[in-house]
């Protein structure tokens, strides 16, 4: 079973020859995955990206309806991916849950579980 990190960043090699070498993300992943998921796995992608051969950003111009059509290829996939992770990075928080006690019958009458800062009685 691969560990998270591996399924959150890009192509590693090995197995995958072309792909971020293992050991690059290895590294990032032991520096920053316990702060901060998001941050590591932007970082992967960017050293992928940053790998990858340049592309042209236009991949094909029509003439007479003028339609031009953007692709940026592998590299530009790779850098939005990175995007979104750092767009979330830093946004991961542990909230505390707090459970209501299960529902119950109460002097004939069903008991609700209000929590005790709200003021108003159950209808």
């Amino acid at each position: 079973m691969p560990a998270l990190w591996e399924l959150w960043g890009p192509p590693l090699d090995p197995p995958n020859a072309g792909g971020l070498p293992r050991q690059a993300a290895v590294e990032i992943a032991a520096c920053y995955w316990h702060q901060d998921p998001h941050l590591a796995a932007a970082l992967m992608w960017e050293a992928y990206a940053a790998m990858l051969p340049m592309e042209p950003a236009v991949r094909s111009v029509s003439t007479g309806a003028q339609s031009v059509t953007y692709d940026t290829g592998w590299t530009g996939r790779a850098l939005a991916k990175a995007a979104w992770h750092r767009s979330m990075a830093g946004n991961l928080a542990t909230v505390e849950v707090e459970l209501a006690p299960p529902m119950g019958l109460h002097d004939g009458g069903l008991e609700w579980p209000w929590p005790d800062w709200i003021e108003a009685e159950p209808l």
